[in-house]
């Protein structure tokens, strides 16, 4: 049974083991070669694909190499797994009839846990996951439909409050569609598809994310950012070789107090390697930059930066506060960065001062 729910989210391509101990309470009528066998079932530390779900209790008529399955519920500390429904205790059957057919209901499991049941540790998302689904079909390439909503969440290293999708298992993969994600007082709305086989698609579109809700935008070396960020974001590929390309505008851009104003941006990824193009622009300043990173470890980085009649020297006191009020600056020229991006003292930064 345990095997069957865990369907709910997926097909897996390694051998199913389940482990764990328990009680069946019940009487059992008809031929030895074809019984059929009703009571009541108590589990604990019931296991399977490499995770312990928990304590399992419920009742069950097995018939037919069936279970029809009734008032089952499955607890882990906060979490509740509960379902009714029909599975079937082998698969191939020899009938071809139906593996499943059942309601499953999760409140909040963490999603790590679901991630990793069915190989794919590599869709870094965490958090708090709940859900009702009707699956059946297949166990290893079920359909089904239903809807679920991520608390606490975390996407890449990036958290975010609170996302709900409507959910469509396809046979070889999982559809979400109206996914609507909410960080701040900003919205996402998007849809994405992944498939077992470690492929993904999606597009995403985002109003209004407060830039200082942003991990990457915080750290001891950076100075206060404040703005608002709209962008779009689509692609698809494998999760060993990602592939997506980010289209973003940011609004009333500030470093610290220092205003920047409009920021419009493109961001590509290929892989381990990013392609990087900004434009930014304000009374006194404009500056367009591109170059790439890579995307590991290190982020070694070669970015290049034009500036055009600029007013230096607010944004370089804004990382450097000691420097004198009356040191000013007006230039244009280059800027060329080059190093890694996770060690800000080696970085080789040069200038050349055209006016």
């Amino acid at each position: 049974m345990l095997a069957g729910l865990m369907t709910a989210f997926g097909a897996r391509t390694t051998p199913i083991a389940i482990g764990g101990y328990g009680t069946f309470d019940g009487v059992m009528d008809g031929a030895f070669r074809r019984p059929r066998i009703e009571g009541t079932f108590t589990g604990r530390q019931m296991r399977a694909f490499d995770v312990v779900w928990g304590a399992a209790t419920g009742k069950a008529v097995i018939e037919n190499s069936y279970a029809d399955v009734t008032d089952a519920v499955i607890t882990s500390g906060d979490s509740v797994i509960k379902t009714t429904g029909r599975y079937s205790l082998g698969f191939p059957r020899r009938d071809k009839g139906e593996e499943i057919d059942a309601i499953v209901q999760i409140d909040r499991r963490p999603l790590a846990d679901l991630r990793h049941a069915f190989e794919l540790d590599d869709y870094d998302v965490d958090g708090v996951f709940s859900g009702e689904f009707h699956v059946y079909g297949a166990y290893l390439n079920p359909l089904g439909f239903g809807s679920m909503t991520i608390n606490q969440g975390v996407g890449y290293g990036e958290p975010f409050d609170i996302a709900t999708a409507a959910v469509r298992l396809e046979g070889d993969g999982v559809r979400l569609v109206d996914i609507e994600v909410e960080k701040g007082t900003g919205t996402a709305t998007g849809a994405a598809f992944v498939g077992w086989n470690g492929t993904y698609s999606f597009n995403f579109d985002a109003v209004r994310i407060p830039v200082e809700s942003l991990a990457l935008t915080t750290g001891p070396n950076i100075p206060p950012l404040s703005g608002v960020i709209d962008f779009t974001a689509g692609g698809s590929g494998t999760f060993d070789f990602p592939r997506y390309d980010v289209r973003g505008t940011i609004l009333d851009f500030f470093v610290a107090d220092e205003g920047i104003g409009q920021v419009v941006g493109t961001l590509s990824i290929n892989g381990d390697l990013m392609t990087v193009r900004v434009e930014a622009a304000s009374p006194r300043l404009t500056v367009s930059g591109s170059g790439q990173v890579n995307l590991d470890d290190e982020m070694n980085a070669e970015l290049v930066f034009s500036v055009a009649d600029t007013s230096l020297d607010p944004y370089i006191r804004a990382f450097q506060p000691a420097l004198s009020p009356y040191t000013t600056a007006i230039a244009s020229g280059n800027i060329k960065v080059n190093g890694s991006l996770a060690n800000i003292d080696d970085l080789l930064v040069e200038a050349t001062v055209d006016k």
